[in-house]
């Protein structure tokens, strides 16, 4: 054999693109021929030869690494051309896709920007195809590997070394084939895996080496910018909930796992006490005791071994998550692991399956093994960014798909420099939807990492037992080994009774009773002591005592139905009133928005509804009626004195199935100020308890019972009012509960929430159905016009009006106009109309919503002037302090079509069509088409073309790297035009193409212009921004004009661009970099570039401009953080320090 394995990996590579390629062009040519074809196809031919060049690259590169030679060169050369026409049959298998989707709009448009040509086009890259196939074939098959080579190299030990797709080539080789329809295997999916595989191997070396280089860095502002971003995109609200709510460790004994069993039941308790005993009863064989101390030592002996799973298998109810909670938080496990591993970390994450989604599913398992992993690894967050930075775009957990997040965690366990031990509670706690089937499988691929401990707890599922049984995995089944425990549990409740109340005999025989019933299941051993406690209260003998605990139910299900028959079983009223607080505490809405929805501490306290308070204000109408429609507000005593009241009723009512949680933590209020800049008074923890203590079941057996059997939904179905009506309630008595806060403390909520919880109650309604959501609207709005609820923002900046909140959400249109009618402002109108397209978002940030003509054209006829400039006052995409978006209703809706089309979803449906509608509609009243507005992109050198947030300008080197330049463009509305009317997957007027309204605008749109009027790098060396200003004659060349439709091209963005660059790309890159040295470029500080700019009417001007002057408290935030606009900010000291002076005369 003439050349190494490395050669021959790069060649099974290379005919894979072959074979792949050659399928795509089939494809194409059908098309261009008219026969009908499958974008599927097209699709998944794309996608493997994608996969394939990205093996040819890496094979390319330890090719290159190794011995040279000719031969190596000549099969460098053909990997070349063969990555050149994949690149081109990438861009035409988009171009083709969209060509079929598209209607006759696409084409009068598509005749202003470019012709036709892929027929002509798609035949020259079949006949470079061919080229690279018949030398594949004939004289580099010949010198790469020969039949005879083929035959010896399987023989040889290093053969099970390489790939398995090398070994196949080699295997087809061996038994003589030679063309490449017979090297390539069919299997294409497996070849895909492969391939994957392959990559990741060479991706985590390159990242190891640039690890060393990255570790050198200094933590500087930007990376923890970065680092906060990425990680506060992981982190759901609810990603502790369910940690928190458990049992407290401190209140629980699990200490029988790291002791012996007479250790724990000898060990007296903490006041001197008599035997109570009774020997005849309590005596424990000492095989029983050997048995539970060598199940407990068989999991202290795994937390030390090499073994990757174990299980803690238990009934429901058997304390499995107090277990897991108490394993998690005690210092002895970790002592213990670090026998396996001296640095070895614990993460945990708890199913929830009655929990909201993030708690229940896939996706946010893994975004709480990712956030914990990178939580405390400041070097790893590095490696990460640095290997997908892709993901610097994150900004929230909806953002995340499951196989990007189980990606990065992949690599995290691949790269990391610490071991982890995971501890996974509740496995049959996976909702229905993703199933436990699939997360089984996930676990057990994560067991495979060599530097993974995990161990998981569940119901006896069979689907567990068998996955259990066939890994041999280890484990214990937590109801025969908690006997000791429950007995002490039992023992400590009844102790203080004895001897006043009952004797000791007594004593011994209830606990020996309670103990034996219970059947290792503490739950059911809590709320039996808990009747056996009051029937003690109420002076019951022996006897009846005994009876009482004997009629006790054994199941869990049957005890719940006989705790709510025994308290509510001839009270009609009382059953409508439990039945009402049951399905208060069924419906769960995420925590209370009082926190900032961005820049919240770390260890902020999860408040999370339905509230106590909330509750009883949702219970009360007279109370909802004062506060919200009244005006009036409640004092501190007597908000105590409505909660009290609630949680007699409670507790009086529900049977012990709720209970009234603790707050999580202390001085929620205080730490509500911090976070918000609010001086707010002490409140007591009183005061705190009625306002946030949480109304919940006491156990996920309860909430089944009353969601699974036939008796639990009879007691549900007593509650007179309807799903809908309770979300009424609950809504209100949130709003109370914000009231109160702002009118005692000066707090105020975060309105969104409350916003669409109101939009939703109008959903799918007819008349009267949406006019009570109007009526709920109309009560949220008289809070947001008193500051009680607000958007997310600093208190010196202005509130956008409420009504540009609702202008995306189609049912409200009425809404909307009749209440502008009634305000009769034209200003306002204008507002609105502003503020209903963020420039920022895109048809895939909001959900493809959009603004309809309906309301559009009704607020114009209002008065409202869509090219009336202003301050952006919405900031869902972000502030840019110190300065402030602007623009207008018309640039605001074309830079926002722009980055839909950049990010290329949802450019077919009613949104987008509405969209242009607008845009078309207002081109025609718009003073001057030739008006400019600023576009923000980033090039990276791998090909990736994206426009950036347009707020993202004041951290803009954020997004920046080395490779990856940012480019500041001017482009003018007839250029954004255009892109609207090709980029969007709709025709607005097909049924009227004679007197098109398109066809009348096409003509104003000739001579369309965008220019790059600054290129910002960073140095290799000092990470410092260098601003490069590009003489004007430069943006005019063809090379120019290349480089400005690939830009702007449609679906190039991160959400959507493709996995290699089209050709040309790099050259286009090679370009841009180049007019950074022109001469006649000029270089300028950033600061200096971007006051040029702002307030030009490009979108974005200086917030003393915008007349926003920050607090003091403030303008040192921004000195702290944005130092590189010194001037910008002396001016708004100066503003402030002024503003001050004045006030005090």
């Amino acid at each position: 054999m003439a050349t190494g394995l490395e050669a021959l990996g790069a060649a099974c590579a290379i005919l894979q693109v072959i074979q792949a390629a050659a399928s795509i062009i089939s494809n194409c040519k059908k098309v261009y021929d008219g026969k009908p074809t499958i974008d599927h196809d097209l699709e998944l031919y794309a996608g493997r030869m994608s996969n394939a060049t990205s093996s040819i690259q890496t094979r390319c590169k330890a090719m290159a690494e190794a011995r040279p030679s000719q031969y190596n060169e000549r099969l460098d050369t053909v990997a070349r051309e063969c990555l050149g026409v994949a690149n081109e049959l990438e861009a035409e298998v988009r171009s083709v896709t969209a060509m079929q989707k598209k209607g006759s709009l696409f084409k009068a448009v598509n005749a202003v920007l470019k012709a036709s040509s892929q027929r002509k086009k798609i035949e020259g890259l079949e006949s470079t195809l061919s080229r690279c196939r018949a030398v594949m074939e004939t004289e580099m098959m010949s010198h790469l590997c020969s039949q005879s080579d083929a035959i010896e190299l399987q023989q040889k030990e290093e053969f099970k070394e390489l790939a398995d797709d090398v070994q196949l080539l080699v295997a087809q080789i061996s038994r003589g084939h030679t063309k490449v329809e017979e090297l390539v295997r069919k299997e294409n999916d497996w070849t895909r895996e492969v391939v994957v595989q392959e990559s990741g191997k060479t991706q985590k070396a390159v990242t190891e080496h640039l690890t060393k280089e990255v570790v050198a860095w200094s933590v500087d502002a930007e990376l923890k910018a970065r680092r906060e971003t990425l990680l506060k995109s992981l982190k759901f609200p609810e990603m502790n909930q369910r940690y928190n709510d458990l049992m407290s460790s401190k209140r629980v004994n699990f200490r029988r796992l790291f002791t012996s069993y007479r250790a724990v039941t000898s060990r007296k308790d903490d006041s001197k006490d008599t035997q109570l005993s009774d020997d005849s009863i309590f005596e424990v064989e000492v095989r029983k005791k050997d048995e539970i101390d060598d199940a407990w030592e068989d999991f202290v002996k795994w937390l030390c071994s090499d073994n990757s799973l174990f299980c803690i298998r238990g009934k429901p109810g058997s304390g499995k998550s107090t277990l897991v909670k108490f394993i998690v938080d005690t210092g002895n496990t970790k002592e213990l692991l670090r026998q396996w591993s001296p640095e070895a970390a614990i993460i945990s994450h708890f199913f929830w399956k009655i929990g909201s989604s993030p708690q229940n599913s896939i996706k946010g398992f893994l975004c709480s093994l990712v956030y914990r992993s990178l939580n405390e690894s400041q070097e790893t967050v590095k490696q990460i960014l640095d290997q997908f930075p892709a993901l610097s775009s994150k900004v929230s957990y909806h953002d995340w798909s499951d196989d990007e997040l189980k990606s990065v965690f992949y690599f995290i366990l691949e790269n990391g420099s610490r071991q982890l031990c995971i501890f996974v509670d509740g496995l049959d706690e996976i909702s229905n939807t993703d199933g436990l089937y699939a997360l089984i499988k996930l676990i057990d691929e994560i067991s495979k990492f060599p530097n993974v401990k995990i161990c998981v707890s569940s119901r006896p599922e069979t689907l567990v037992t068998n996955w259990l049984t066939k890994q041999n995995v280890p484990g214990i089944l937590l109801e025969d080994l908690t006997r000791p425990e429950m007995r002490g549990f039992v023992q400590k409740e009844l102790k203080p009774f004895v001897p006043d109340t009952i004797s000791e005999n007594t004593h011994s025989r209830l606990v020996h009773d309670l103990v034996f019933k219970a059947q290792g299941v503490f739950l059911w051993l809590h709320l039996a002591t808990r009747s056996v406690v009051t029937g003690i209260q109420n002076g019951d003998p022996r006897d009846l005592l005994l009876a009482r605990l004997k009629e006790l139910p054994g199941e869990l299900k049957d005890l719940y139905a006989d705790m709510w028959q025994r308290l509510n079983e001839n009270s009609p009223v009382y059953r409508e009133t439990a039945a009402r607080f049951f399905n208060y505490a069924l419906d769960q809405k995420g925590v209370v928005p009082m926190f900032p929805e961005v820049g919240f501490p770390s260890g902020f306290p999860e408040v999370w509804q339905a509230t106590l308070f909330q509750i009883a204000c949702a219970e009360s109408v007279e109370t909802q009626n004062s506060l919200l429609r009244e005006g009036k507000t409640l004092n501190a005593s007597e908000v105590i004195a409505l909660c009290n009241k609630t949680t007699a009723a409670i507790h009086t009512r529900c049977a012990g199935l709720l209970r009234v949680a603790p707050v999580s933590m202390s001085e929620t209020i205080q730490h509500v100020g911090d976070a918000t800049g609010v001086d707010v008074p002490q409140a007591s923890e009183e005061i705190e308890k009625a306002l946030f203590g949480g109304v919940s079941f006491i156990h996920r057996t309860a909430h089944d019972f009353l969601t699974d059997t036939e008796i639990g939904q009879d007691i549900l179905r007593h509650g007179a009012l309807s799903k809908r009506e309770m979300e009424f309630r609950l809504v209100k008595g949130l709003l109370c509960l914000l009231h109160f806060l702002n009118s005692e403390f000066g707090l105020m909520g975060r309105s969104g929430t409350l916003i669409y919880r109101a939009i939703l109650l109008a959903k799918d309604q007819d008349q009267k159905g949406v006019d009570e959501a109007a009526d709920l609207l109309r009560l949220i709005q008289t809070q947001y016009d008193n500051g009680a609820i607000g958007t997310d923002r600093p208190s010196w900046q202005r509130q956008p009006p409420f009504l540009s909140h609702l202008t995306d959400f189609n049912p409200m249109d009425d809404f909307v106009i009749s209440s502008l009618k009634k305000a009769d402002s034209r200003e306002l109108a204008t507002a609105v109309l502003r503020e209903a397209w963020d420039p920022d978002q895109s048809l895939y940030y909001t959900k493809n919503r959009m603004p309809t003509m309906k309301l559009v054209q009704a607020l114009i006829s209002m008065g409202a002037d869509p090219h009336a400039y202003g301050v952006n006052l919405d900031q869902g995409m972000g502030s840019m302090e110190p300065f402030a978006r602007e623009g207008s209703a018309f640039t605001n809706l074309l830079s926002s079509g722009n980055r839909s089309i950049d990010d290329g979803d949802h450019l077919g449906g009613e949104a987008a069509r509405h969209l242009l509608m607008a845009a078309v509609s207002m081109a025609f009243t718009c003073p001057d088409l030739s008006g400019t507005t600023l576009v923000i992109a980033r090039f990276k050198e791998d090909g990736e073309m994206s426009i950036l947030n347009g707020t993202w300008l004041n951290q803009l080197g954020t997004f920046l790297r080395p490779t990856s330049p940012g480019i500041i463009y001017e482009v003018d509305f007839k250029f954004l035009l255009l892109q609207l009317l090709s980029g969007l997957a709709v025709d607005i007027d097909e049924a009227s193409r004679g007197t098109s309204r398109v066809d009348e605008l096409l003509p104003r749109l000739e001579n369309p212009s965008a220019v790059i009027r600054f290129i910002v790098t960073i140095d290799e060396k000092s990470k410092a921004k260098i601003t490069h200003r590009i003489a004007p004659q430069l943006s005019s060349t063809a090379e120019a004009n290349d480089l400005i439709q690939r830009q702007f091209a449609p679906g190039t963005g991160v959400h959507s661009k493709p996995k290699e660059a089209p050709e040309g790309t790099h050259a286009a890159y090679k370009y841009l970099m180049s007019l950074t040295k022109d001469a006649s470029t000029e270089r300028v500080g950033f600061e200096a570039a971007i006051r040029e700019l702002a307030g030009r009417g490009l979108g974005f001007c200086t917030l003393l401009k915008a007349g926003s002057i920050p607090t003091p408290s403030f303008i040192e935030h921004l000195e702290e953080h944005f130092a590189e606009f010194p001037l910008t900010i002396e001016e708004l000291k100066a503003a402030a320090s002024s503003g001050e002076s004045r006030s005090k005369e």
